[in-house]
C-alpha cells in the first residue's frame, strides 16, 4: 500500500498543506491566506486563532482532494518562516497576535545591541549579527513597550511551533530555526542564558521551549486536532525545518558546489558550507545551523522578493484587470513582461516594500519614470528588481558565484518560467527548477519520512523524493543587457544612500 507524507508549510504569505507520496509524487494541496494586521508602521501581525483555523482548513481540504484514508499517511511534517514570534500562555493562548517576520518594530533595538557591543559579545555563541523580526530583538521590545504581555506569557514560540502545539498538545521547538534566533548557541544546540543576559533579557529565558533535532518525532495528532484537521489521532509529528532548510532539503543540496535560491515573500540566497566565521568584524553572512549535522547554512537575505510582486498586483494590477483571478492575473503578468523588452525599458524598482538589504530605512521606489512609460513597465521593473536584489544578495555571499557549478529556485518566482528565465540570465549559471513547487512543504515531509524511518538518512530521502522539473540556460546575448541594468540598480541603491543620510 502506498504510504504518504504530509507536509505543512505556514510561509509568510501563505499557508499550505501538501500530501506527497512515498516517491515524491505531489498528490494534493490546500492553501490558505490570513489577512495581515498592520496596526502601527512597521507592525506586520496576524490573529493567531486565523492561523490556526486556515491550518486545520488547508488540512482537512488535503485529504479530502487526495481522496485516501487519513490511516494511509504515516507523519506530518513541519515548516514556516524562521523568526517573528507567537507569544501564548500555559494552555497556548494567545497574549498577542503573531508576529511575521516581515515585522520591523524592533529596528532601533538592532541598533542599540550594535552601538552598546552586546551584538559583538555574542557573535562567538550565535554567529550571526541582530536583525528586526529575530525573537532576540521582538523580545527587547515587548520588555520596555507591552511587560504586561510578556507577564502573561509562558511560551515564545515560532510559527510552526504553534501549529505543532495545536496539532500535538506539546510545547517545543527544533534546531533549524532555534539557531536563526540570535538566542541559540550554535556550538551547543541549545538557548544560552549567557546570551540572554548579555541582551538585557535575562527574565524570557523561560519562555524559550524545549529545542528537538528536526528528525525527532515531536508528539502525535489529539483527538481534538483530529477533529478540526481530518487527520488520523496518533499520527506522528516530525519537528520539522525553518523553511530556508526544508526548501533547500528539497531542493536536493547536499554538497558546497550547489547555490540554492529561495524567492518567495523572503529574497533567500544560501549554500551549505563545512565551515563558519567567528570574527565578528568580518561577518557578511548569516549563519545557521542546517540540516546536515555537520554543515552550516549560510545565507544572505531580506525581504526582498515576491512579496513586493504581490503587492503591485493587489494594488495596481487588479484594479485594470478586476475580472481576472488571481491565478490569471500571474499569467498576464508573465505576458505581459514578455512582450516588454528589457534592453528598451530603463525602469528601475528597488524592493524595500517591507524591507532593506542595504541602507537602514531605505524604502522602495521607482527611478527612471517618464510620461512614456506604462503599468507594463512598471511591472518589468518589478520581476527584475526582485531578481536584482536576490542577486546583490549572492554578490554578498563569500564563494563568488563561479564557484557554483548551478543554482536550484525555488518559491513565488520559481512558479513563473518567465521570471526563472530572468534569473539565470542575471546570475549566468544554470538554474533548476523542481518538480513539486511546494518545495518547503516537501521539505518538511522528508523530515517527517526520516523521522519515522521511512527514509535511511537525508540522502536516502533526496534519491526517492527530489526530481528536476526544468532547466534554464542563462541567455548569453543577455548577459550585457542585464550587467548595465544591474549596475543602474546599484546606482539607484547609492541614490537611496543619500536620500536617507
Amino acid at each position: 500500500m502506498t504510504q504518504y507524507l504530509m507536509g505543512i508549510d505556514n510561509g509568510g504569505s501563505e499557508i499550505k498543506c501538501v500530501l506527497f507520496d512515498d516517491k515524491g509524487n505531489q498528490v494534493a494541496a490546500a492553501r490558505r491566506r490570513v489577512a495581515m494586521l498592520m496596526p502601527a508602521p512597521g507592525f506586520t501581525e496576524r490573529d493567531t486563532d486565523a492561523v490556526w483555523s486556515a491550518n486545520a482548513e488547508a488540512i482537512r481540504e488535503t485529504i479530502t482532494l487526495a481522496g485516501i484514508s487519513p490511516q494511509q499517511i504515516v507523519a506530518v511534517g513541519l515548516t514556516g518562516y524562521g523568526n517573528g514570534i507567537c507569544l501564548v500562555d500555559a494552555n497556548g493562548e494567545a497574549t498577542y497576535p503573531c508576529i511575521v517576520s516581515t515585522d520591523s518594530r524592533a529596528a532601533s533595538y538592532c541598533h542599540s545591541f550594535r552601538e552598546s557591543g552586546a551584538e559583538r559579545a555574542i557573535y562567538p555563541l550565535t554567529l550571526q549579527t541582530t536583525w528586526s523580526a529575530q525573537p532576540a530583538a521582538l523580545l527587547a521590545w515587548f520588555r520596555d513597550n507591552r511587560p504586561e504581555v510578556l507577564a502573561s506569557s509562558a511560551y515564545c514560540l515560532g510559527i510552526k511551533d504553534l501549529i505543532r502545539f495545536h496539532l500535538t498538545g506539546e510545547f517545543s521547538t527544533e534546531i533549524t530555526e532555534a539557531s536563526s534566533t540570535c538566542l541559540c548557541n550554535l556550538h551547543t544546540r541549545s538557548f544560552d542564558p549567557e546570551i540572554f543576559r548579555i541582551l538585557g533579557i535575562s527574565e524570557c529565558f523561560r519562555l524559550m521551549p524545549p529545542c528537538q533535532e528536526s528528525t525527532a518525532i515531536s508528539g502525535k495528532v489529539t483527538t481534538l486536532a483530529a477533529e478540526r484537521t481530518g487527520l488520523h489521532p496518533g499520527t506522528p509529528v516530525v519537528a520539522g525545518y525553518f523553511d530556508i532548510d526544508a526548501a533547500a532539503l528539497a531542493s536536493g543540496v547536499l554538497d558546497e558546489s550547489m547555490l540554492c535560491l529561495v524567492a518567495g515573500t523572503w529574497s533567500i540566497n544560501e549554500y551549505l558550507s563545512k565551515t563558519a566565521n567567528t570574527d565578528y568584524d568580518r561577518n557578511a553572512n548569516t549563519v545557521t545551523l542546517s540540516y546536515l549535522p555537520d554543515h552550516f547554512l549560510v545565507e544572505d537575505s531580506s525581504a526582498t522578493s515576491a512579496s513586493n510582486f504581490d503587492w503591485f498586483v493587489e494594488n495596481l494590477l487588479k484594479p485594470v484587470y478586476p475580472s481576472l483571478s488571481r491565478k490569471e492575473l500571474y499569467q498576464q503578468c508573465d505576458r505581459l513582461v514578455s512582450e516588454t523588452d528589457p534592453e528598451i525599458s530603463q525602469v528601475v524598482f528597488i524592493p524595500y516594500l517591507f524591507d532593506s538589504s542595504t541602507t537602514s530605512g531605505a524604502k522602495a521606489a521607482f527611478f527612471n519614470l517618464s510620461s512614456e512609460h506604462t503599468v507594463q513597465d512598471l511591472l518589468l521593473a518589478v520581476f527584475e528588481g526582485v531578481v536584482f536584489s536576490s542577486a546583490l544578495h549572492i554578490q554578498r555571499l563569500r564563494p563568488p558565484l563561479g564557484a557554483f557549478q548551478k543554482a536550484r529556485l525555488s518559491g513565488g518566482v520559481a512558479n513563473s518560467f518567465v521570471w526563472a528565465q530572468m534569473m539565470a540570465d542575471v546570475i549566468q549559471i544554470p538554474v533548476e527548477v523542481l518538480q513539486n513547487s511546494e518545495l518547503s512543504a516537501q521539505g518538511a515531509a522528508m523530515a517527517a519520512g526520516i523521522g519515522v524511518g521511512l527514509f535511511e538518512n537525508h540522502q536516502d530521502a533526496v534519491q526517492k523524493m527530489v526530481k528536476i522539473g526544468r532547466v534554464f540556460s542563462p541567455d548569453p546575448s543577455r548577459a550585457a543587457i542585464y550587467a548595465q541594468k544591474f549596475a543602474a540598480f546599484e546606482k539607484a541603491l547609492k541614490a537611496l544612500e543619500l536620500f536617507h543620510s
